[in-house]
């Protein structure tokens, strides 16, 4: 028997007859029917007095009503103590650059441990649908320590450096291939420029109260020429050769981009990308996620 039959059975009885259940689950009415078939068949009696308008249960789809509501709730309870090995669904949050970015490194050694699981992404830049338990894991980025928030836990994933980049259009990247520059370009040089910031926190959490890309302003400021609300349209507005931008060095696309050593700047972006979770850890696959990254050398 199996138990999604079971979680189907219990659905039919909630509602007002087949065709009801099949508009709530979004399946086609037959779906429900060949699934009650196949559970009546198994047990060799009818759930259902079919006689009137509405499918009404008989005295064995009462007994197994009951039993099955038993036996779901049961089973709750072990997948979420224990986790879903044979059929693992993952929920995770975080902005859409760190989603893309980092997916890969939680997505590898699931794959090697549990086989084939499906998962959902949901963007939120903070850990706000993780704490109301509707993702199982988020990322989050901060400029050092992870965030000051109880009931979590926290892997490191890695540290990433910001850039300031340019494309070689750049008045700025000409002019030093012309003087044959191999020093680093003094920072005074570098706000002569116009540069393009995201309009929003694309990048997560870069530790600047004044800037959405982690340069700090309120010791250097820069003359903003565009603001855009993608990195799509940020790294095409790059790559007029018009405008410099402060970015992580992974985004760095190498054949339209430039990076140029600043001098004279003491500060740099250094951001920490952390998977987070609840804690305790309340099912099984997490713990192993953490062990895996942990034997596989993930900070």
């Amino acid at each position: 028997m199996r138990i999604d039959d079971l979680s189907l059975f219990t659905e039919v009885t909630s509602h007002n007859g087949l065709r009801d259940a099949a508009k709530k689950l979004d399946l086609q009415p037959g779906t429900l029917s060949k699934a009650i078939r196949r559970i009546e068949a198994y047990y060799q009696c009818e759930l259902f007095d079919r006689s009137g308008k509405s499918w009404q249960l008989t005295a064995a789809g009462h007994q197994l009503l009951a039993r099955s509501r038993e036996l779901l709730a049961l089973h709750g309870t072990i997948e979420k103590e224990m986790g879903k090995p044979r059929r693992l669904h993952i929920k995770i949050s975080g902005a859409a650059i760190l989603l893309a970015h980092n997916l890969r490194a939680i997505i590898e050694p699931l794959r090697s441990r549990f086989g084939e699981f499906s998962f959902e992404t949901f963007q939120d830049k903070g850990l706000e649908k993780l704490r109301r338990s509707q993702v199982d894991l988020a990322l989050v980025s901060t400029t050092g320590e992870p965030p000051p928030v109880a009931g979590l836990a926290f892997h490191k994933l890695q540290d990433l450096r910001f850039v300031v980049v340019a494309s070689p259009l750049h008045p700025l990247v000409r002019n030093r291939q012309l003087e044959k520059a191999e020093q680093a370009c003094a920072v005074e040089d570098v706000l002569e420029y116009s540069f393009v910031t995201p309009s929003t926190m694309i990048y997560g959490d870069t530790g600047s109260p004044l800037s959405t890309d982690g340069w700090h302003e309120e010791d250097f400021p820069r003359k903003i020429g565009a603001r855009v609300d993608s990195f799509a349209a940020l790294k095409a507005t790059i790559e007029t050769g018009y405008w410099l931008a402060y970015l992580p060095e992974y985004l760095v696309d190498r054949s339209s981009m430039e990076i140029i050593s600043v001098s004279g700047c003491p500060y740099e972006c250094i951001q920490s990308i952390w998977l987070c979770a609840e804690s305790p850890l309340r099912s099984h696959w997490i713990t192993t996620l953490l062990n895996e990254l942990d034997k596989n050398g993930v900070q």
